[in-house]
């Protein structure tokens, strides 16, 4: 075990270069950007900024789990809109708000445990069964909501919709404190911790005693959680759902993941910190793009750029 946590940490320090060349870059583009609009780095600007990469955030860190299992999970961008539109229904048939939302969590966590348990059943990798239970949920909602939005929420929920905290908008603060409760337990709490050992070597760690399998369990159901409630604070932000929220939302995710340092290609490899740098660096370039007023359709370009360069870069850095 001793020997494993110092390959891990080793590890960890070869990642931190990519992490290092990502700040930089940061760095680099608010600089470039500030000379042109003078209100890039105003607090408004990068509350905006933010606000607009929220579900994306959260569903980061649960997938940042899931990569360094060695593991994939392609479901969230149809759980997320998924949850959106049963939750407004419920509240809209009478139910609670916030029983509503304890509902959809549980529902959520039911299809991460549907995602292990089918990719045991099938002994197939979780990148085909996540697709299918993507394609499955994604047909659901386009069914359930006929292509249209889901508005006119109850008084109640409007509400708390409008509720800031020191001037910031409820989604971005559950963001905030998701991602410092993800990046403490992950570095400290043992159960978390295991997902190192499962994505470094499975069969080691379960030599080592640990049950891979419950470890599994645990890491798509977080993810699927995460993402249920991603898709609660887009409809917090939006007081409305609607089938397209998840559209393209996995490859996102995915690409601040990467960006951050945590490896595709070799599982045990990761950080919540990693992640975090890297949603703020994909944030930023996509707002950038806006302000630039360079078409939105070159965001998806960017994004596979990145995507690539991301997974070259650890390749080589691991290399060394």
């Amino acid at each position: 075990m001793k020997r494993s946590a110092l390959s891990i940490k080793g590890v960890l320090k070869k990642a931190d270069i990519q992490l290092v060349a990502v700040i930089i870059m940061i760095v680099i583009i608010c600089t470039a950007m500030s000379f042109v609009y003078d209100g890039f780095l105003s607090l408004y600007n990068i509350k905006a900024m933010l606000m607009a990469y929220v579900p994306e955030g959260i569903i980061a860190l649960g997938l940042t789990l899931v990569i360094i299992s060695g593991g994939i999970d392609l479901s969230v961008a149809g759980v997320m809109p998924f949850t959106a539109i049963v939750y407004c229904l419920m509240i809209k048939s009478g139910v609670n708000i916030w029983l509503g939302m304890l509902l959809v969590l549980l529902f959520a966590a039911a299809i991460g445990a549907a995602n292990n348990f089918l990719r045991n059943l099938l002994n197939v990798h979780p990148f085909i069964v996540t697709m299918a239970v993507q394609l499955i949920l994604k047909g659901f909602n386009l069914v359930v909501t006929g292509s249209s939005s889901i508005s006119g929420l109850p008084e109640p929920f409007m509400v708390l919709s409008r509720v800031r905290i020191f001037g910031f908008k409820l989604p971005l603060i559950i963001l905030a404190v998701l991602a410092c409760v993800w990046a403490v337990m992950l570095a400290k709490n043992r159960f978390f911790r295991r997902v190192y050992f499962v994505g470094g070597n499975a069969k080691a760690a379960d030599l080592c005693g640990i049950s891979v399998n419950r470890t599994m369990y645990f890491v798509f159901i977080q993810s699927a959680v995460l993402a249920a409630i991603a898709g609660l604070m887009a409809v917090l932000n939006y007081q409305a759902a609607n089938y397209s929220y998840g559209l393209n939302l996995d490859t996102r995710a995915i690409t601040c993941v990467v960006v951050g340092g945590t490896s595709m290609t070799k599982g045990g490899v990761g950080s919540i910190g990693g992640t975090i740098i890297g949603v703020i660096f994909i944030a930023l370039v996509y707002n950038a793009f806006l302000l630039s007023g360079i078409n939105t359709y070159f965001q998806d370009i960017v994004t596979g750029v990145f995507l690539v360069g991301a997974v070259l870069l650890g390749q080589r850095v691991k290399e060394k």
